[in-house]
């Protein structure tokens, strides 16, 4: 433990010195007069602590502190009862990472810079969830490796009327009428996202009835991961300037497609190389040995991934089979009812596209947790087992189980247990930030427990 605290204080260090001269030089020839210093809280929010430009040095160096308590917000309150973080344990330093300076063309009078979180005594943060996804990469890089990851975003435009929400749209799947009327607010988010260093390669309506999609180039993983905290803040901005309000929820309403976050995977070697691709895959994947290895690792992992990946109780309206999601723990060449779907290219571009999580997640932890089950698998020799290569999506989850599949959990409080059970992810994330993630996430089910919806009303109400 010791060592891999001094191995995130040293990384921390290097990261944050990269091109603090660069960025101070930046800040001072430019026109901002705020400079907003943001990090990812165990909810998945954006939090940020803008500070005037003035002392550009000092900003640089200690970045800006906020309560350690804050620490502790989750989806509902302003702190979680059960938690060890309080009002009297002083403040932690956000501290700037010069790589992350963007000018945000849709804010011209701020910059930004995403931070690491830093106790008072100069450590990094247990909690700092950037930090957690240094440290998976490390282990990885260590067996030879970079991970490159890409995104695919979805999520609905959203007027009000009469205090109800209402698709901004009532186009159909992927139509021309529906991009026509959307073509200037996807313009815009492309033009705006170029602003904050973030390279979109598609902006389409995906499911209709108000629901976009936006795909993000592949990065290296830290950096899609950054830019992933800048798109959203990009998407909900650029709304707003329209009038019109983006959101994220995975699950909307009944009628409504859910909005999930599917993520590419891949890996390369020291020489550059895909190392996922192999041509003389004797299964006829085009699979390389190491990619069939990650693979079994994440599948084993899958349950407890959830919790992470889709971490609110209203992501599992959204993970139903027959959705278009994940209709069981498997995976399958070009199959969308597999958790772990292979897209149709090979060679360089040879990839596994992971399909449960959704935008609610912090981007750094499902991104950490699901490199460290990768790796689980590639260092024991995962298999797999057979693709899911038939159409699963109308079945039952008895015909399911019959077939030889896994279920995914159906609720939060399932995949809170599964991840209190596990074992990878729970050494992935680290003691006290596991403990207090899964307080949080706790009291989010237990106050979501007694909420009676309208469709309980409308069938119980006068049957009884």
């Amino acid at each position: 433990m010791l060592a891999t605290l001094r191995i995130l204080k040293a990384l921390s260090a290097s990261t944050t010195n990269v091109r603090p001269g660069e960025a101070k030089k930046r800040l001072a020839e430019s026109s901002v007069d705020m400079v907003s210093i943001s990090y990812s809280d165990l909810a998945g929010v954006t939090r940020s602590k803008p500070a005037v430009r003035s002392n550009l040095d000092a900003l640089l160096k200690n970045g800006a502190k906020t309560a350690r308590a804050n620490l502790d917000m989750n989806h509902l309150t302003p702190l979680t009862p059960g938690s060890k973080l309080d009002i009297s344990q002083g403040d932690v330093s956000i501290v700037p990472d010069p790589e992350t300076l963007v000018f945000p063309s849709y804010s011209p009078e701020t910059a930004r810079m995403i931070g690491w979180v830093h106790e008072a005594d100069g450590r990094l943060s247990a909690l700092c969830t950037r930090g957690v996804l240094v440290r998976a990469l490390e282990r990885v890089r260590g067996e030879g490796y970079d991970v490159t990851v890409g995104l695919e975003s979805e999520f609905h435009l959203v007027e009000f009327r009469e205090g109800r929400p209402v698709p901004a749209d009532r186009s159909g799947i992927q139509t021309q009428g529906g991009f026509d009327q959307h073509r200037e607010f996807l313009g815009d988010v492309v033009s705006t996202l170029r602003s904050v260093g973030v390279s979109p390669v598609k902006a389409h309506v995906e499911g209709g009835k108000g629901q976009l999609e936006v795909d993000l180039a592949p990065e290296g993983a830290m950096k899609a991961a950054d830019g992933f905290v800048y798109f959203k803040d990009v998407v909900k901005a650029v709304a707003r300037r329209h009038r019109l309000t983006a959101s994220f929820m995975p699950k909307i309403g009944a009628d409504w497609w859910g909005s999930g976050l599917h993520v590419h995977f891949s890996l390369k070697d020291r020489r550059g190389r895909n190392a996922f691709a192999d041509g003389a895959d004797p299964n006829r994947l085009g699979l390389s040995r190491i990619c069939y290895q990650f693979i079994g690792g994440i599948l084993e992992s899958i349950p407890a991934l959830c919790a992470v990946a889709a971490p609110t109780v209203n992501s599992y309206k959204r993970l139903l089979p027959g959705r278009w999601n994940a209709d069981a723990v498997a995976y399958g060449p070009g199959n969308r009812g597999a958790a772990l779907r292979i897209p149709d290219e090979r060679g360089e571009a040879t990839r596994v596209e992971l399909r449960i999580p959704d935008n609610t997640c912090n981007v750094y932890l499902m991104l950490a947790c699901a490199v460290a089950a990768g790796l689980a698998g590639m260092q024991k020799k995962a298999d797999p087992g057979p693709p899911l290569t038939f159409d699963a999506s109308k079945m039952t989850d008895r015909e399911l189980v019959s077939k030889g599949l896994r279920l995914l959990p159906r609720s939060l409080g399932e995949a809170i247990g599964e991840l209190q059970r596990e074992g990878v992810l729970k050494k992935a994330l680290g003691t006290e930030l596991l403990e207090e993630y899964i307080t949080q996430r706790s009291f989010e089910v237990s106050q979501a427990a007694d909420q009676v919806t309208e469709w309980e009303v409308s069938h119980f109400l006068d049957l009884f």
